[in-house]
């Protein structure tokens, strides 16, 4: 079975587990817990989780386009906190190429934006967070070399819950999500829901 055949099932089966609206905002969450999104797009989860747990959020947008819509859409909202920057491997310059409604610095073509890049690391001490109760990664296939440095420098245990995005297209995909799975579950993560290249999420 080819992998556009295995996502359009996966899918499938999402769509009717009603995913959107159970696995992905259904976290042991209340006003004092700690969410941070990657990918912050226009705030739609952002806005889910809010309403149901009304949490300390963190979001990063690293376009300036969607990450105006954030500011205006939580601006009266003081335990929201939003930076427009990317996250990576590495504290860098980069270029991050829109196409369409997405965007990656992986896929290169549509039109390329130059982003502020910093690791999860620095993410964290900037806004001086120790520990993360739950972790939304939805950047377009940059989760690989984020998660796989995250993994690498030990910045993966200071999550408690973390819900991914995986997506195909990225050169050894399959490979890397499966070494990336290995990894979280020899730091004690165990799987709470598994949709394969939709969504997932993993919880110690």
């Amino acid at each position: 079975m080819s992998n556009l055949s295995l996502n359009n099932r996966e899918i499938q089966r999402w769509f009717r587990d009603n995913g959107d609206n159970t696995h992905n905002i259904t976290y042991d969450l209340d006003e004092t817990s700690v969410v941070m999104d990657l990918g912050g797009y226009t705030g739609v989860w952002a806005q889910q989780i809010i309403d149901k747990y009304n949490p300390n959020f963190y979001i990063i947008e690293p376009l300036p386009q969607f990450y105006d819509t954030l500011v205006n859409k939580f601006n009266l909202n003081s335990k929201v906190n939003i930076l427009n920057i990317g996250v990576s491997n590495e504290d860098k310059v980069g270029i991050i190429y829109l196409s369409g409604d997405g965007s990656s610095s992986n896929l290169k073509k549509g039109t390329p934006i130059t982003v502020k890049f910093k690791t999860m690391t620095s993410l964290l001490e900037e806004w001086n967070l120790d520990t993360v109760d739950l972790l939304q990664v939805n950047i377009e296939g940059d989760e690989y070399h984020l998660l796989e440095h995250m993994i690498d420098d030990g910045s993966i245990n200071r999550f408690k819950n973390i819900q991914i995005q995986f997506h195909y297209g990225i050169d050894n995909d399959v490979e890397r999500r499966n070494q990336i799975r290995e990894g979280l579950k020899n730091n004690g993560f165990i799987i709470k829901f598994d949709y394969p290249f939709v969504w997932e999420s993993w919880y110690k």
